[in-house]
């Protein structure tokens, strides 16, 4: 089980806040129910890890079951499919890359960024180890996998960018991360460009990395809609609670954190310690430096991703809002 609150810090997150998560006490703190929903729709991945763990122990349900509130889990493929949920009104919350959210957001869906879950980057394109490519200046007129609208894809963008190149100069083939591994491993594209796990299994299958930059600190982020949050602040900080708690129980068991993922996953233990060892569970609360790592990649961005004329600094500043996790964590 995860760390237990101590009762001075209980006490210090108050009434409002989550308290009967992974942390719980068997200490009853149920709220008046008007103060939470019927039901907190959410999703999850096997590329997202720590949604797999708390999806798997309990740990939300646990924390909402003094107040009735049913948890329902939607499973998704990466940023494009958990934000696309959102849009649609499938979901409240959503995981995704920081950029991904801005992005949505500029184009209309009114979430705020209110969490990060974890730091860390998908600035790597890989190419089978026999290829002959062997720099991003090669990529001219191949063809990549990628899947636009998420992390990799604005790697690709900012990889392209420093060897004065843009997307335009190669043929995109628009797969969601696991059919991008395979169309590589299979040979029907030149370069792939993805998200751990299958970064993972990538490396250690041989592929080579024409491109890795692990100074781009990339944060995957935790979103929300507005309307959730004007309607149930209460219960987002309760659900941020447990992303807290189970940040801080990854890092306090991380060899048992590996070896629970690469079981639900049916993968190698070393892609998952791969995975694993490259995130940073740290710094959660969303603030300047994840507003500077997305400014960095808009100038960037093509039409066909960001709409013309998005005031860019506009949207930034309506991107954010960092008081339910100051709340929850104290900070």
């Amino acid at each position: 089980m995860p760390p237990k609150l101590s009762r001075r810090h209980a006490l210090k997150l108050g009434a409002g806040a989550i308290l009967a998560s992974p942390l719980a006490t068997g200490a009853s703190f149920a709220q008046s129910n008007p103060d939470f929903p019927a039901e907190l729709r959410l999703d999850w991945g096997f590329y997202s890890s720590h949604t797999l763990l708390i999806k798997n122990k309990g740990w939300l349900e646990e924390a909402f079951k003094d107040v009735g509130t049913k948890i329902t889990w939607v499973q998704s493929r990466g940023s494009n499919n958990s934000l696309e949920f959102l849009k649609v009104g499938s979901t409240d919350f959503a995981g995704s890359a920081a950029l991904s959210a801005f992005l949505s957001r500029a184009n209309g869906v009114p979430l705020k960024v209110i969490y990060v879950a974890s730091w860390g980057g998908s600035s790597i394109i890989q190419v089978k180890q026999d290829s002959p490519l062997q720099s991003v200046a090669d990529l001219k007129g191949k063809t990549i996998a990628v899947t636009k609208g998420t992390a990799p894809y604005f790697t690709l963008v900012r990889a392209l960018a420093k060897s004065n190149l843009t997307i335009n100069d190669l043929k995109v083939v628009n797969l969601q991360h696991p059919e991008g591994f395979a169309a590589l491993r299979q040979g029907q594209v030149d370069a792939w460009v993805g998200i751990d796990p299958q970064t993972a299994q990538a490396e250690i299958a041989g592929d080579r990395a024409i491109f890795s930059d692990k100074t781009w600190r990339e944060g995957s982020v935790f979103s929300v809609s507005e309307e959730f949050l004007g309607k149930h602040p209460k219960a987002v900080e309760r659900v941020l609670g447990v992303w807290a708690q189970t940040q801080k129980w990854i890092v306090a068991n991380k060899e048992e954190f590996i070896s629970f993922v690469a079981q639900q996953s049916g993968g190698d233990p070393q892609v998952t310690k791969l995975t694993v060892d490259r995130r940073d569970w740290t710094d959660p609360v969303p603030g300047d430096e994840l507003l500077a790592s997305i400014k960095t990649a808009t100038p960037l961005l093509g039409l066909e991703v960001l709409r013309p004329g998005t005031d860019v600094d506009d949207v930034l500043g309506k991107l954010l809002d960092p008081a339910p996790a100051r709340k929850v964590l104290g900070a």
